[in-house]
């Protein structure tokens, strides 16, 4: 998390990075969601010591709604879910008893506030948002030839290919479009992703729960 960050809003929303903040900012927008202020934690392993940095902050007993987002990566989504609930506790906020979900409970001062935990792709598989970006575009023309490069480099051996499949298809993707876009982030700027998929449904699902209802 910057350094010179400072609460704005009485709605955040803390994500991995400033890929997933620009990819969150394009989705809020597509859906009509005003005011929520994204907070760049700096990596998914930083939660555990970013939170404190961002509950010590002036204006943090005034947030009415958090959420947290961040990918389950090569284990089950129980292991980020139960790390990121553990961080709650230890401040006595509220915590949701499962991912996907939303709790309305009382902070420190005892006000009231709403938390939720959204763990990707899907709450449950192994799996990133790189997932859910690349499933939301799999019937365009152009992933057909992603598809056959990724298959070109399966030949390579183990330690000359690359270490992750799905950012890689996701550079790939972003390196075939008309104006080629260096993120993932950029490319939810430049209108890359579907939004209006069916695979993204639980997600805006639980941002609705989150900031709207």
């Amino acid at each position: 998390m910057n350094e010179n960050f400072k609460i704005a809003s009485q709605q955040l929303l803390a994500v991995e990075g400033r890929d997933e903040c620009n990819f969150f900012e394009g989705m809020l927008k597509h859906m009509g969601i005003r005011g929520v202020q994204l907070v760049d934690i700096g990596g998914k392993d930083k939660f555990k010591t970013e939170f404190p940095l961002l509950y010590n902050l002036p204006g943090f007993p005034n947030v009415r709604a958090l959420g947290f987002i961040r990918d389950a990566e090569d284990k089950k989504a129980d292991a980020a879910f139960s790390s990121i609930c553990s961080i709650l506790k230890k401040r006595a906020l509220p915590t949701p008893k499962a991912a996907n979900t939303v709790v309305d409970g009382k902070n420190a001062v005892g006000k009231d506030m709403r938390i939720g935990i959204f763990i990707m792709p899907n709450n449950n598989d192994r799996g990133m948002l790189e997932d859910l970006c690349l499933e939301s575009v799999g019937v365009e023309p152009g992933f057909a030839c992603v598809e056959r490069y990724m298959d070109c480099l399966s030949v390579l051996p183990e330690n000359e290919g690359p270490r992750n499949h799905a950012k890689a298809r996701v550079q790939a993707y972003l390196a075939s479009r008309r104006e080629i876009a260096n993120s993932l982030g950029v490319g939810a700027r430049k209108g890359y992703w579907n939004f209006g998929h069916g695979c993204f449904d639980d997600i805006k699902r639980f941002l609705r729960m989150l900031f709207v209802n």
